[in-house]
């Protein structure tokens, strides 16, 4: 396998990650954008998705945002920092980020192909 080859897979991984997080970044903003709470805005500061390679493959797709965003998530019962009782149910930002677009099937779809011709490259008849 010459370099030029490695490189371009890896090109082309990165390629389809960074447009997956694309679309999971847009879609994110979106679902917290139209979300009923006081604290929209600054859940969309921080809000976003980045793709990570590691040892020239794509390792994994990381969803950023605000410990707001996911304590609205899951919910929250306790004691906050005041001393008030409070209990929020959840809100499942993420099933509705998830469910809502189909980045993540485009993105296996678009490693499985581009492993593949790897993979069939490297057989050797």
């Amino acid at each position: 396998m010459s370099i030029q080859y490695t490189s371009d897979i890896t090109a082309l991984e990165k390629k389809a990650g960074q447009k997956a997080a694309r679309t999971l970044s847009r879609r994110l903003k979106l679902v917290l954008g139209t979300a009923t709470t006081k604290q929209s805005g600054l859940m969309l500061k921080g809000a976003g998705a980045s793709a990570v390679m590691k040892f020239g493959v794509l390792d994994n797709i990381t969803v950023r945002a605000t410990s707001v965003t996911f304590k609205q998530h899951f919910g929250f019962e306790g004691i906050k920092k005041n001393g008030v009782r409070m209990k929020m149910k959840p809100f499942n930002h993420f099933d509705e980020l998830f469910n809502g677009t189909k980045a993540l099937d485009t993105l296996a779809d678009e490693i499985g192909a581009i492993r593949a011709e790897q993979i069939t490259r490297n057989i050797r008849f």
